[in-house]
């Protein structure tokens, strides 16, 4: 398998635990697809990627969330919606802006869009693997609701409903980005999500 180059300034001990994290993920990834979801054991993923069970937990929690590493991105840019103005509009914008970077970013890096490609392509055939993307989704949004309401000035409300919004936006892109794929169709994932935007919005204004 071949990493990824490490974040600038990232240390030694911080390189080598993305390594091991890559590689639990890319064997995961072909058992999922070789055997499904619910016909792979924790044990065959760590020993395909040569990690003890213990490292397995503590580096990736389940077997489902062992192929999640790429969504960290977007969890992290929660962390970055600084001045947003105050109305759920700006903070929709703002959204929006950390989200299309992250994207431009994943489109950019040609190994990280293909492990990505391909657990959302999983996402379309494996329940388990669906509800382990909600219920992720749902938990870091939970996770910066209070900090960002309390940061701009806005309700938790008016958070969670744009937070909502860009999530939806996200969801129909990368679902819609997957059954392209599913059809050999090849497509430009960044102009997809700023298409869907339009197309929501069209539908929102009538």
């Amino acid at each position: 398998m071949e990493i990824a180059a490490a974040p600038s300034g990232e240390g030694l001990r911080d390189r080598r635990r993305r390594e091991t994290t890559l590689e639990i993920c890319a064997a995961a990834l072909d058992l999922f697809e070789e055997k499904g979801v619910a016909r792979t054991t924790v044990d065959e993923i760590a020993a395909r990627a040569g990690v003890s069970a213990r490292t397995f937990f503590r580096l990736a929690g389940t077997k489902e969330d062992a192929v999640f590493i790429d969504d960290e991105r977007f969890v992290a840019a929660l962390s970055e919606v600084g001045e947003a103005g105050d109305d759920i509009a700006a903070l929709t914008r703002a959204l929006r802006t950390v989200f299309a970077r992250e994207l431009d970013r994943l489109h950019a890096d040609a190994q990280a869009r293909a492990r990505f490609l391909r657990v959302r392509r999983l996402i379309g055939h494996e329940p388990t693997l669906l509800g382990a993307a909600i219920r992720r989704e749902t938990t870091s949004s939970d996770l910066f609701v209070p900090e960002i309401a309390a940061r701009i000035g806005l309700s938790e409300l008016d958070v969670r409903s744009a937070i909502g919004l860009a999530a939806l936006e996200m969801r129909t892109a990368l679902d819609e980005w997957a059954r392209r794929a599913d059809r050999g169709e090849d497509a430009h994932l960044p102009r997809l999500h700023r298409d869907v935007q339009k197309l929501l919005g069209a539908a929102a204004s009538d």
